[in-house]
């Protein structure tokens, strides 16, 4: 958010407009945030968690793309290059929870896919749903200010030689939105 505060402002005009302001949200909105929905899609394309996906062996001989696949082979996904497949998401570097809007926009099977699909992945998309909501309700976001008042441009890398993504730490600040958001934020805790 730090980096598209553009999104995080949609979204938390949504949670404001549709649960009112001051609300946490619930797993029962979910419904109801369409463009909160269509931010954590892009989260999970945009900076996928597991570059690769985890390993998996062919149990019969396959066919893809014209490609022989011999029973015993193992293959594994690649989900960075899936989620920089300009055909399916043009212009892949930019954060674009919109590109969703377009039923054809194929959400990144984040979860994995097929038989071996997560089987965590309905509590793993509303725990996500309802943290990053959540969060999007109380707080702002922000580039951190140095002391003379000026916004510091972070510097996001990717953490060096890893199977997870994570970035390297980078300084941010984030704050209540408001008075009564820090109020409800005490009264939650």
């Amino acid at each position: 958010m730090v980096l598209n505060p553009d999104a995080q402002l949609q979204a938390q005009q949504e949670i404001d407009l549709v649960l009112g302001t001051g609300v946490l949200p619930h797993i029962s909105d979910r419904e109801r945030l369409p463009y909160v929905n269509r931010l954590i899609l892009e989260l999970l394309r945009w900076r996928p968690v597991l570059p690769i996906a985890i390993p998996h062996q062919c149990f019969q001989d396959d066919v893809y793309r014209g490609y022989n696949i011999k029973k015993g082979t193992i293959v594994i996904g690649n989900m960075w290059a899936m989620s920089r497949d300009e055909k399916d998401y043009p212009d892949p570097e930019a954060f674009n929870p919109d590109r969703f809007l377009d039923p054809k926009v194929p959400p990144l099977p984040a979860f994995g896919w097929g038989r071996r699909i997560c089987p965590g992945i309905h509590f793993g998309e509303a725990s996500l749903f309802i943290t990053i909501a959540s969060l999007l309700a109380t707080f702002t976001f922000s580039k951190r200010r140095d002391f003379d008042g000026n916004y510091v441009e972070p510097v996001i890398e990717d953490a060096p030689n890893s199977l997870v993504l994570g970035l390297k730490p980078f300084e941010f600040e984030f704050a209540p939105r408001s008075e009564m958001h820090r109020r409800v934020v005490d009264d939650g805790i």
